[in-house]
């Protein structure tokens, strides 16, 4: 059975991207891999199904490993898939409104952190595949961080700042990450304390995507699988919950200061 149009499309923006970062034309890297420039722009705009030997040397050429991995992670269980979908939703948004529990979201991640996490999350993963993923992730962190869009309002447990996922140099780094977006007036993050008697995020945590061309969305993750809320209704209950858990964090000048208390403190630690 034929990869179905997302993963196809999907394979192919990464295709577009990875040519343009080696500075190649379609007709260029098309000779590389001995394939017409119509194909390749074929394969681009997910109009075409790549062979596994046009795939292979698309991986050699410009993927490096990351096509590869790419194209496996996209038509395997639908889970990378899914991945990728909620990721580009992310990355072309207006506006996002995070609230999370455990981790930092993957948007705001350090490489360190990230191959943390994924490390001990997948332990069944292969110390390359945890370092390529790792990479990707912090090359989808930068770029995100790096614009001016979209807006980030994040609200956070406090446990969030005292969890060591690796070790404590890479927490530091990781909370110095977040406060220096904060500084830079990219990122807004709240702390809700955990000693709050009337904390509503027990529903887990969650995205609300906002674009201008669409309406609102919300993706919920666990730990299987994603899902992407689109009904009005359910929503604007979301919205609902971040407003609940906006209004019993702290302000942002306090959370500023309490990250700032956690670095110091892991400086000396």
């Amino acid at each position: 059975m034929p990869p179905d149009k997302r993963v196809l499309r999907q394979y192919g923006r990464e295709v577009s991207r990875l040519r343009h970062e080696e500075d190649l034309t379609q007709t260029a890297l098309g000779h590389r891999v001995g394939a017409g420039k119509s194909h390749i722009s074929d394969i681009e705009r997910g109009q075409a199904v790549p062979s596994a030997r046009v795939r292979a040397e698309l991986d050699k050429e410009i993927g490096h490993g990351r096509l590869e991995r790419l194209w496996d992670e996209l038509t395997g269980s639908g889970r990378e898939a899914w991945r990728y979908e909620i990721t580009e939703l992310t990355h072309q948004a207006n506006a996002l409104y995070e609230y999370q529990s455990l981790v930092f979201p993957v948007y705001l991640q350090t490489e360190n952190y990230a191959r943390a996490l994924i490390r001990y999350g997948a332990p069944w993963l292969s110390a390359d595949e945890v370092s390529g993923r790792a990479e990707d992730r912090a090359k989808q962190a930068h770029h995100m961080t790096d614009g001016v869009t979209p807006i980030i309002w994040l609200v956070v447990d406090q446990t969030i700042l005292w969890r060591r996922y690796g070790s404590g140099t890479i927490q530091r780094e990781q909370l110095e990450h977040v406060a220096n977006l904060v500084e830079r007036d990219r990122l807004t993050v709240q702390m809700v304390p955990a000693d709050s008697p009337r904390h509503p995020g027990n529903n887990g945590p969650f995205r609300v995507i906002t674009a201008n061309d669409g309406p609102e969305v919300v993706y919920v993750e666990s730990a299987h699988k994603g899902q992407i809320v689109t009904s009005t209704e359910h929503v604007s209950r979301y919205r609902m919950w971040f407003a609940a858990l906006q209004g019993i964090a702290v302000g942002p000048d306090e959370t500023l200061e309490a990250l700032k208390e956690q670095i110091k403190g892991l400086e000396h630690g």
